[in-house]
């Protein structure tokens, strides 16, 4: 047991390990798993619970995490796999937030509380993830929309603050402040259309508009956090 502790407590003081190897690891189990789980989705949307499968421009990514489909047939499979892949998520998220902090604030010694408070921000976003999958919506919608719209708003508020906090932290960290301020843009342009509900403004088909909006918000932080992690990889290579 303490050998396992050790190992634990140098895996948690890795740089490399903590805001590089495992957050990539986390975001490829997690496409991959979402993906399994779309090809065992019964079938059914929020509109026309006749339909077959999962129709990737109709459900929603949390109709995965249901326990019973729209279409009324146990989602147990699915759910647990969804389940699996959102716990991966905040495992990764909060060893992410806090190693990068450690290492950030050991290597340049930011001033003032905004990198302490993104990084607070970013930790709330993981648990976030939890919440989401723990709340099926089909059980507890409610408290599944009320992650789910903070997770976006903490990303949101984390993302920003830290991505000022690198445009002052030094000249080698700017580029890190460019892939949170993607981020940021991404979720904030996110937060309009869903929280406000523009998407009932600016499309015929909310339904429609709002599901392919989830996915392209997705796809585009999964590409941002893969941006931060190649910035990071540069930074750790000048250390």
């Amino acid at each position: 047991m303490l050998k396992i502790n050790e190992y634990m407590k140098s895996l948690l003081n890795n740089p490399k390990f903590t805001i590089i190897q495992f957050p990539i690891f986390a975001i490829v189990a997690f496409v991959l798993l979402l993906a399994l789980a779309m090809q065992i989705y019964p079938g059914g949307t929020v509109e026309r619970t006749e339909t077959v499968g999962y129709l990737f421009t109709e459900n929603y990514i949390s109709d995965l995490g249901r326990t019973v489909s729209h279409s009324g047939v146990e989602n147990t499979l699915s759910f647990f796999i969804f389940l699996f892949a959102f716990a991966i998520m905040t495992c990764a998220f909060f060893t992410y937030f806090y190693g990068n902090y450690t290492f950030f604030k050991k290597k340049y010694s930011p001033q003032g509380n905004m990198f302490k408070l993104g990084t607070f921000f970013g930790m709330c976003t993981s648990l976030c993830f939890l919440g989401v999958a723990l709340t099926p919506a089909d059980i507890n919608l409610k408290d599944h929309v009320f992650f789910a719209e903070y997770l976006f708003r903490f990303l949101f508020g984390g993302a920003f603050l830290l991505a000022l906090s690198y445009f002052k932290m030094d000249r080698l960290t700017q580029w890190l402040g460019l892939g949170y301020l993607l981020i940021a843009i991404a979720t904030g342009v996110y937060i309009l259309l869903s929280d406000f509900e523009l998407n009932a403004v600016l499309f015929s088909n909310e339904h429609l508009a709002e599901v392919i909006t989830q996915k392209l918000i997705t796809g585009t932080l999964i590409f941002g956090f893969l941006l931060v992690g190649y910035f990071n990889f540069r930074n750790l290579k000048q250390q």
